[in-house]
Order: structure tokens, then sequence, then C-alpha cells
């Protein structure tokens, strides 16, 4: 599983890597229609959802008995991305 793993997470990051700014700020199209997110944003929410579901810090927590734990990574129109100013 970790040799593909680094296969599949190599992929991605020769992938990654050819992002500029200018790609990141672009909408996506689905059926023919801008999607309402940009390619930032959703790459924003991939980070975001899969951080979430990795579960390392959210089982210490139910461990640990916390409550009103999260269930969702939340709207992201609060998390849009913006390249930062220079």
């Amino acid at each position: 599983m970790w040799e593909l793993w680094s296969v599949i997470t190599g992929a991605a990051d020769e992938f990654l890597d050819t992002l500029t700014t200018e790609m990141l700020l672009k909408y996506p199209e689905w059926k023919g229609r801008p999607v309402r997110e940009s390619y930032g944003t959703l790459l924003h929410r991939n980070t975001y959802h899969y951080w979430f579901h990795t579960g390392e810090a959210h089982a210490i927590r139910q461990m640990l008995g916390h409550g009103e734990l999260p269930q969702f990574v939340g709207q992201m129109s609060q998390a849009i991305y913006s390249p930062e100013q220079e």
C-alpha cells in the first residue's frame, strides 16, 4: 500500500508543481456551465476534506472525551482562494 501511495502522491505532486496563481484563479466548467468555486478554492476544499478524513486529530479528541466534534469541513464560501499580495 505504501508503494502505491508513493506512486499516486508522486503523480499528484508533478501536477501540483505546474499550477500557477493564474490557473488557480480560473473557474472550471461542469456540463458547459462554470462552477461556483475557482480551482484554488476547490484545492482548498480537497485539502481540508482530506485532512479531516485522516481522522487522527478527530479520533484523539474523541478518546479524550471532547464533545461537539465537527462533522463537516463547513461552508467553503469563507475560505475562498486568494493569492498572497506581494
